[in-house]
């Protein structure tokens, strides 16, 4: 997607996403300000997170993040 991204974590820890999240944000923004040159926030708000616990619910959320391109007509595949 253009200007967001899906991901689908099988975490060890409780508050594995979020500290993911916290250091992939933080090195990304220092890399967009350098870059750049300009300095500030990067992000307009705070990652959203869900817990999946049933295995239907699963494979819907893997099925929409491999069809989402196509459905938002970016690629006529999804391979």
């Amino acid at each position: 997607m253009t200007d967001h991204v899906h991901i689908l974590l099988t975490l060890l820890k409780q508050d594995s996403a979020g500290n993911l999240m916290k250091r992939l944000s933080q090195r990304y923004v220092q890399y967009i300000n350098r870059t750049y040159k300009r300095s500030g926030t990067l992000w307009e708000g705070r990652f959203r997170s869900c817990v999946v616990q049933q295995q239907k619910y699963l494979f819907f959320c893997q099925r929409y993040i491999e069809m989402n391109p196509v459905c938002a007509g970016m690629v006529t595949h999804p391979e």
